[in-house]
């Protein structure tokens, strides 16, 4: 079949499939239950008895964006050393592990001011080095080795553990048998109350080497480009961080912010499978229904609006190793909820191998890009975000020519046709409905709406907003956000 038979017969497909998964809104939410602790936990229960594993997470409302000030890569720091179990699991000797990790902290703080001083004795730091490495021993040879708390469950069945963190916040998920959801609860209750981040240096490498392989440390092409747009913002700071400055995180340190965020009034729990939620709520109760920690947490972050000046359409130039890259940030103006899903739409369009005129145009029949794409609410849900389109050149293709064309077809889309603006309406459904019907990532979405928006119910309201969503919706965003983009009245802000 050609591109163009492709082309017109896809939004039709579209149409056709995308009907049923629209309109069955209430079938996705079928069986969810919601719950607030006393203490403000917040736990969703998702009842799927064709399920024979559970999907759970555990969403902390703590991301990039709230990293302290020179303390970048601490959210993410924190997903990685809250894993190593608590001051019971794990420890061999609970007395001598506390007495161990006391002086780990003493020499790693000795040696850390010695490296500080401007008039430090030669061989002062060999010795204090050669006491950080001593105790480093010390501490290792009173805990278990291994992965403590993900060793446990995948023991009992569990799969798919991991963790992540994002600009919005920090999640813990895996899928397990039902009849180990107490287990797990049981584990993450220990880590929560009593933690301990036994493994906190070796963590912290850990994270640093991430960085190295991920970025080699360097801003990203994205990050330079939030730095223009929002300087000295948390929302333009690294997700994993900055090298020098994860360097100057140490246990103490990452304790006490921990003590502040990992709260239960800051969290969300999410189990989704064959369960019964009124257990799942007393299990909830009897492990972490009276966890209060102590001291004051920290109040949310307040919302970052752009800086003056910022509120026009941002071109950005790079050189990759490849090609060329053109990003083009738009200012995000504020809609209501119904008329904010249009944006998911004009994503939908730019991103679709069928439906795109900038795919079609600029990679299948100039051959000058080899990918583009669109992020609504980029890169923050809780923070002031951009509309950001990103163009790949081929190697050798000039930026202002990406730029041109770029810009071109974007302000074409306020009159794209219909079939296409139908397409990506219910394209954008379908990818949704299918979103909320996988277990894993329907516990992750329903954790994290919850703990980051308080409300779970906030992805299957944005279906029933599709639903209802019409062309002319569409093109009038595409209009709001394109209109007044030209290369000449878009900020080059350099290459």
């Amino acid at each position: 079949m050609t591109r163009a038979l492709r082309h017109c017969l896809v939004p039709l497909l579209l149409w056709a499939l995308c009907l049923t998964a629209i309109a069955e809104v209430s079938p996705l939410a079928r069986g969810i239950h919601d719950y607030v602790l006393p203490n403000g936990l917040r736990l969703v229960v998702a009842v799927r008895p064709e399920l024979q594993l559970a999907a759970v997470n555990l969403t902390v409302n703590l991301g990039s964006i709230d990293d302290p000030p020179g303390q970048s890569g601490m959210a993410h720091l924190l997903e990685h050393v809250t894993l190593s179990g608590s001051t019971t699991v794990g420890s061999l000797n609970p007395q001598a592990e506390a007495a161990a990790l006391a002086e780990l902290d003493r020499a790693y703080a000795a040696m850390e001011a010695e490296r500080r001083n401007p008039e430090s004795e030669p061989g002062a730091l060999v010795g204090l080095e050669r006491w950080f490495e001593q105790s480093l021993d010390a501490a290792k040879r009173t805990a278990e080795s291994g992965e403590i708390l993900g060793g446990r469950l995948e023991a009992r069945g569990g799969v798919g553990l991991n963790a992540t963190t994002t600009a919005d916040a920090t999640q813990f998920f895996g899928s397990l048998p039902a009849s180990e959801i107490e287990f797990w609860l049981s584990l993450e209750a220990e880590r929560l109350r009593h933690p301990i981040l036994r493994r906190f240096y070796s963590e912290r490498n850990v994270v640093l080497r991430e960085v190295a392989t991920l970025t080699g440390g360097r801003p990203t092409m994205q990050e330079r480009l939030l730095q223009e747009i929002f300087p000295g913002a948390p929302v333009a700071q690294s997700v994993p961080g900055d090298p020098d400055q994860i360097r100057g995180i140490d246990r103490p340190t990452a304790f006490a912010y921990f003590h502040r965020h990992y709260r239960p009034e800051n969290m969300a729990i999410a189990v989704v499978g064959n369960v019964d939620p009124e257990q799942v709520h007393r299990l909830c109760l009897h492990y972490l229904g009276d966890w209060q920690p102590e001291g004051p947490g920290d109040p949310p972050r307040s919302r970052q609006e752009p800086a003056p000046g910022r509120g026009v359409p941002v071109v950005r130039k790079f050189n990759s190793i490849r090609s060329p890259v053109v990003f083009l940030a738009l200012p995000q103006l504020p809609t209501d909820n119904d008329k904010a899903v249009a944006l998911d739409a004009v994503a939908e369009i730019i991103n679709s191998e069928d439906l795109s005129p900038l795919k079609r145009r600029l990679v299948d029949e100039q051959g000058i890009a080899w990918n583009v794409g669109a992020s609504a609410n980029y890169p923050s849900q809780k923070q002031t975000a951009i509309f950001l389109v990103h163009v790949y050149g081929n190697s050798g293709i000039a930026h202002e020519t990406l730029t041109q064309e770029s810009c071109a077809l974007l302000r074409s889309l306020n009159s794209a046709p219909e079939a296409d603006v139908r397409g990506a309406i219910l394209a954008a459904g379908m990818r949704s409905a299918a979103q909320l019907d996988d277990p894993p990532t329907l516990a992750s979405t329903l954790a994290f709406y919850e703990a980051v928006q308080g409300d779970w119910s906030v992805p299957f309201q944005r279906l029933e907003q599709l639903r209802r969503l019409k062309p002319e919706d569409v093109r009038a965003m595409a209009r709001q956000l394109f209109d007044g983009l030209t290369p000449m009245s878009a900020s080059i802000v350099g290459k």
